[in-house]
């Protein structure tokens, strides 16, 4: 392992004031992973290996954290350790634990491979949120998710955060292609179209719910609009009082998802 004790040294340019991403982020394009426990949950992937460039750790964390990343092809060169008081003044805020891993963005899972039921996020562009939707998508599980073009990539540094490392037990999918056309292949894999908006005509736990059933939920300020949901196979509500107009798509997504979940017992699945 190689002890840094200069904020000025090249070698760890890339955690250096890190910046808050938003948008997209393409296959290959690095990003941050944060905490412990989100860095133990993705070297527990074999396919973790050749994608973990560097590591930037406090020493007690360092001596815990340096055999799974050896394991996974990051060489002791590629370890560095510092102070906290140091680590503060490379990224630019305070820490409260003091772990970070470099990686790539692992590629795609092509359409034709995710794994049904799905979940998918149109114009979703809070990465906070995403990441929720992520950790909601594997709690009750869900292993695919799949971003529209307008939606924020699952693999930026605060969705991957937010979902604890949830984003790594999903399939997933960022589009480049017109929303329309990936709905067509969507149901060319054998999904059906599921919108979830304020006003559609089913309630969300009369619906029956299918393990072809690929959920929709839109943007936070807009939703799904008309003309979108007539694109698709359903719509379902969730019933509100008349308090509120809507909930946090994060929240909603965490509310339709747990009812499918029970109706296909996807939970029995992943308790086996």
């Amino acid at each position: 392992m190689v002890t840094i004790s200069s904020l000025d040294d090249p070698r760890i340019a890339e955690y250096r004031f890190l910046p808050e991403r938003t948008g997209r982020l393409f296959p290959g394009e690095r990003t941050i992973v944060e905490s412990e426990v989100v860095a133990q949950r993705l070297l527990r992937y074999p396919w973790s290996k050749g994608i973990v460039e560097s590591a930037l750790l406090v020493p007690p964390v360092a001596e815990r954290l340096a055999p799974l990343l050896q394991a996974r092809g990051v060489s002791p060169e590629r370890i560095y350790v510092a102070p906290k008081s140091l680590l503060e003044q490379v990224v630019g805020y305070h820490l409260h634990q003091g772990v970070f891993l470099c990686i790539r963005v692992p590629p795609h899972v092509p359409i034709e491979q995710h794994p049904l039921p799905a979940v998918m996020l149109v114009g979703v562009s809070s990465s906070t949120n995403v990441g929720a939707i992520a950790r909601s998508c594997a709690g009750l599980g869900f292993r695919s998710l799949i971003c529209d073009r307008a939606t924020a990539s699952p693999w930026l540094r605060r969705c991957i955060r937010v979902s604890m490392g949830a984003i790594f037990a999903l399939a997933t999918y960022h589009a480049t292609d017109e929303t329309d056309l990936l709905l067509e292949r969507l149901r060319e894999r054998g999904g059906r179209l599921v919108g979830v908006e304020v006003g559609a005509p089913i309630e969300y736990d009369a619906f029956e719910w299918s393990r072809n059933d690929i959920l929709i939920f839109g943007s936070e300020g807009t939703g799904l609009d008309a003309e979108f949901l007539e694109r698709l196979d359903a719509a379902v509500r969730i019933p509100m009082s008349a308090a509120v107009e809507s909930l946090n798509v994060a929240a909603a997504a965490a509310i339709v998802l747990a009812e499918c979940s029970r109706r296909c017992g996807l939970f029995a699945e992943r308790r086996q």
